[in-house]
């Protein structure tokens, strides 16, 4: 009997192993974001410039957007549009055009004063949950 509880305790383990390979997360995907194109530091009041990002993936996503965020919402420098979205894919090329609305100089509130600050997020979602994630910010002085 004790050489049949080894030989059972000896087939279990190696069950036990072989099926914590075959389980194995995926990897995770390789996500590179590369920006094209940013806003300059200073920019005239009804100036527009474009932020391009190129996302690359070694892995199909489902969606990947880019989104504009503002600490002074609405003034200084603002979207022209709201989001760029692209669906499945392995790249994408996303844009959000900015404008500058009015000038920046009695923005005091944080440093480097007299900037807008502009902050770019772009997001790729995966299957299963997984999401990269990476931001641009933009101080945009506007006289």
């Amino acid at each position: 009997m004790e050489t049949s509880m080894k030989r059972f305790l000896s087939i279990l383990c190696l069950t036990v192993i072989l099926v914590s390979f075959l389980t194995a997360a995926a990897p995770l995907p390789n996500t590179t974001f590369t920006l094209v194109q940013g806003l300059p530091a200073t920019m005239n009041v009804g100036d527009t410039y474009t932020v391009i990002v190129q996302v690359e993936s070694d892995q199909q996503f489902i969606s990947a957007q880019a989104l504009p965020s503002f600490y002074y919402p609405g003034r200084g420098v603002v979207a022209v549009q709201g989001v760029d979205r692209v669906g499945s894919g392995t790249t994408a090329t996303l844009e959000i055009t900015y404008k500058a609305k009015t000038s920046t100089a009695n923005f005091q509130d944080v440093a480097p004063y007299g900037t807008a600050p502009v902050h770019f997020v772009v997001g790729v979602r995966y299957p299963g949950g997984y999401v990269a994630v990476q931001d641009y910010l933009f101080n945009v002085t506007v006289p």
